[in-house]
């Protein structure tokens, strides 16, 4: 197993797949991490799982609206080692006219700074991508002539990178990544578009509950993007009851637009669910928008599916759901 780990490594660098994933700048910041998928924005975090994980999640937004948006991404999160992970993202983007897809490739380093059962690890990772995308606008009128619209389908796609860090001791846990490093100009946008699209990220909590079937987990999780000054912020708690060989958990999300460009407050509220059951993970979110200017009600919907392999024998007494 670990030799075939090593040749999927190994075809990926020379396959030229360090790269990166999303929306228009990269796999998007949306609640997936709270669902045991916080590999998708902190790259640090490939393998630090005792357990190898592979992960499929499904978004819909505005359901309500013709060609809403969708995203869907297939993960991989794995060992290298003893002390060393990689990972893998792959994504579809659709959002109105413009659409993305792309890979990315991750790498992490653990350090282990105890030993024994206490819980004591400072993580490094580094990921990158590239993403190919198309923006459709042969089916515009040509009669409503305007210079910047070409009329056409165009493609063309780019690369980028993300570094980050993440350290936990026993029940607590700090995560930053620094996303959209590079200042590479996509062709498919043309000169006049910015092409600072670093986005800077933090997550920090702590798992309540040692040696006891009932668990919470408060977290905070903030987003700054450089090139507008964009600052948002997310307020969750998660609840965890453990059972025989499973896990149900419960939650909600509170997200906040704190220094938005928008005239008009944004902020909304997520609801969350989902199982651990053996080795395989299901969990369902709801996004509603309590903002006065809204897209549609219809809401956003998403759903994670997983399953975990080649788990480690557990050592520590105490860790997160996503360590343990």
């Amino acid at each position: 197993m670990k030799s075939l780990y090593r040749i999927l490594f190994l075809i990926l660098i020379v396959s030229g797949a360090f790269t990166r994933a999303g929306a228009q700048e990269g796999v998007p910041v949306y609640y997936d991490y709270l669902t045991d998928n916080l590999h998708l924005i902190h790259p640090a975090m490939m393998g630090a799982s005792t357990c190898s994980k592979v992960r499929l999640t499904g978004r819909m937004q505005w359901t309500g609206v013709n060609d809403f948006p969708m995203l869907q991404t297939l993960s991989l999160s794995s060992h290298l080692g003893k002390n060393s992970g990689f990972g893998l993202i792959i994504y579809n983007d659709r959002n109105g006219y413009h659409r993305q897809t792309g890979v990315q490739v991750a790498f992490a380093h653990h350090l282990l700074l105890s030993q024994g059962e206490v819980l004591n690890k400072l993580s490094f990772g580094i990921s990158g991508m590239y993403s190919f995308n198309q923006l459709d606008e042969s089916t515009f009128d040509p009669s409503d002539f305007d210079p910047v619209v070409s009329y056409t389908l165009r493609s063309g796609g780019y690369f980028n990178m993300d570094v980050g860090l993440a350290y936990h001791y026993e029940n607590f846990f700090f995560l930053a990544s620094a996303k959209n490093l590079l200042l590479i100009p996509r062709p498919l946008y043309g000169p006049a578009e910015n092409v600072n699209l670093r986005n800077y990220v933090g997550t920090i909590g702590y798992f309540f509950g040692k040696g006891v079937g009932f668990h919470v987990e408060p977290s905070v999780m903030l987003q700054y993007k450089e090139f507008n000054g964009d600052l948002i912020g997310d307020l969750n708690v998660k609840f965890y009851h453990d059972m025989n060989n499973a896990a149900f958990f419960y939650g909600v999300s509170y997200r906040n637009y704190l220094g938005t460009m928008s005239q008009n407050p944004l902020h909304d509220i997520t609801p969350i669910v989902g199982v651990y059951a053996g080795k395989f993970f299901a969990a369902y979110l709801y996004t509603y928008q309590l903002s006065d200017a809204t897209f549609s009600n219809g809401g956003f919907h998403q759903i994670s599916l997983g399953y975990n392999f080649d788990c480690r024998p557990r050592i520590y007494r105490y860790g997160c759901p996503h360590i343990r």
